[in-house]
């Protein structure tokens, strides 16, 4: 069992406030193990939480995402990493729970729900316990409920086809704090109304604009296109920052905040656009490959078990047929006797055939 260094009594405490928080949370712990028991716990306290901003499968993509980008931290500093590894520092068995959360995230969480529940229930039921045991038995039925028709799974599935554009929103959602933050950080990087009747805004801030939209069009050439979005975040930061160069690292966010009006809020805007796109960058290759490896991995065993499965029924009805043929064997050879002998006696001679023949009888 991996060292998880959270306290008992922290993690009875989280609750599910939004998937914003979570990220802001989870980015604060040092290791994987820390951040999928927190991450457990946060799910779970999912279904105690009546104002939930995103579904129950896109909460579960995003710390998939988030696992995923711990993992790709861990694995840059590593050498010769299995494709399956979610955290090289573990072992294998240790590290069992994070790639089940990877390939089969809804069954990971019932299988730790059933856990803590018997665990909660064991203990004295006070008032506080006992609300917890019933958000808990909630969740329980959310869960149950992808056994009867796979809505949720399926969802989670569905997020992980085509995951850029939704990604890269979220973590440009989590820069601002949050859906509702986000949303007033964009709006205000609109041009005002003045700006709009003189045409007064740069062409760099309408390369940005016409960038982002098209990044989250599907009928757009630019759909997706993490390089197209970057050269538009970096131009207008490059517009107002004459002096800054790429290549030496990320604009400061003291130099940002020197800036006024929609200026600062454009700026603001490009370099969480920057910082969102490295993060997909380097996370998003692991992703797919933790996930296809342990899939893979999954469905070679599988078939390795199913194998041995038909081997050892062909070995044993190889032995009963081996069996049966010995016993069908052995009662012809009685049977045989018995006729060679009932056939031999057709041509005894009897007392009266012997004298006539000068024979012993």
């Amino acid at each position: 069992m991996p060292k998880i260094t959270i306290p008992e009594t922290t993690l009875n405490e989280v609750k599910y406030v939004s998937m914003s928080d979570y990220i802001k949370q989870v980015d604060k712990l040092d290791n994987i193990p820390d951040k999928m028991a927190y991450t457990i716990r946060y799910l779970l306290a999912y279904g105690a939480e009546e104002n939930r901003d995103v579904s129950l499968a896109e909460a579960i993509h995003i710390a998939k995402m988030k696992i995923a980008d711990a993992s790709a931290i861990m694995r840059a500093k590593s050498v010769m990493v299995p494709d399956e590894t979610v955290d090289p520092d573990l072992t294998e068995e240790e590290d069992a729970l994070n790639r089940k959360f990877m390939i089969e995230p809804v069954e990971c969480l019932k299988d730790e729900l059933i856990a803590l529940l018997e665990k909660e229930s064991a203990l004295e039921q006070t008032e506080d316990r006992q609300k917890k045991v019933t958000d808990y038995q909630m969740m329980h039925v959310i869960l149950a409920s992808d056994e009867l028709n796979g809505s949720i799974s399926g969802e989670v599935s569905e997020l992980e086809i085509e995951p850029t554009v939704h990604d890269v929103e979220i973590r440009l959602r989590s820069k601002f704090g949050g859906i509702k933050e986000f949303e007033k950080a964009y709006e205000a990087t609109k041009p005002g109304l003045l700006s709009k009747a003189f045409g007064t805004s740069s062409k760099a801030y309408h390369n940005l604009d016409e960038a982002y939209n098209a990044f989250q069009n599907p009928d757009h050439a630019n759909y997706g296109n993490l390089n197209a979005l970057d050269k538009a975040a970096r131009e207008y930061l490059q517009h107002v920052f004459p002096w800054w160069k790429p290549r030496d690292g990320m604009i400061s966010k003291a130099a940002i905040e020197r800036l006024s009006g929609t200026q600062k809020a454009r700026a603001a805007f490009s370099l969480n656009i920057l910082k969102s796109t490295a993060e997909q960058r380097k996370s998003e290759p692991v992703y797919e490959t933790i996930v296809n490896a342990n899939i893979q991995k999954r469905a070679d065993m599988e078939a390795q078990a199913a194998g041995a499965e038909i081997l050892d029924n062909a070995q044993e009805e190889n032995a009963q047929f081996q069996q049966a043929v010995l016993e069908d064997i052995g009662g012809n050879e009685e049977v045989n006797a018995q006729e060679e002998e009932a056939y031999h006696d057709n041509f005894a001679i009897g007392p009266d055939e012997a004298e006539n023949d000068g024979l012993e009888p």
